[in-house]
């Protein structure tokens, strides 16, 4: 009996680390990784999406000249959750013409969102996400993830998690 105990305690193998460690690294270096997997997204993507309060096309062309945060999100998501007030804060302080927050949910309940965005007063502009959606902003593998895009539609950054609203705002700073 004690040899089964101590068979069960035995330590394992720095190879089986070192696999579990570069598995659990791969979503983190893919999630850099551009549409046709070639590299690092550097531009805005080019979509058109239904915008969840009422299915009107949201296109990344209307956003065009403007700095933009673009938020993916999900409504039982509880960090999400948490950064609505601080996007929202944001769009009421700069989104005067040269700067929008956009939302992207990646649930595909139409009523659960618009209940959500009722809730949570959000006042910026919230689409449902397509199929390929994620892919098109370099694989988004958790929520919330968070992209800062200059006036030139260029990526300036990504944020995997929540975002403290101090680094975001000083973030947007720097590019408006």
């Amino acid at each position: 009996m004690n040899r089964v105990f101590s068979l069960c305690r035995r330590p394992r193998p720095r190879f089986f680390h070192c696999c579990l460690l570069a598995l659990l690294a791969l979503p983190l270096l893919a999630a850099g990784c551009s549409r046709d997997g070639g590299g690092p997204i550097t531009t805005l993507p080019q979509f058109s999406l239904a915008a969840a309060a009422d299915g009107s096309p949201i296109n990344s062309r209307d956003f065009k000249g403007q700095a933009l945060i673009v938020n993916f999100f999900a409504t039982w998501c509880q960090p999400c959750r948490q950064e609505v007030p601080s996007l929202i804060a944001l769009q009421n302080k700069y989104g005067e013409g040269n700067f929008s927050v956009l939302g992207i949910a990646v649930e595909q309940n139409d009523r659960a969102i618009r209940n959500f965005m009722s809730e949570l007063g959000i006042n910026y502009p919230v689409a449902m996400s397509a199929p390929d959606t994620p892919k098109t902003f370099g694989g988004v593998f958790g929520i919330p993830a968070t992209f800062l895009i200059d006036r030139q539609g260029n990526m300036i950054r990504r944020f995997d998690g929540h975002v403290d609203i101090q680094v975001l705002e000083h973030e947007l700073q720097a590019i408006l």
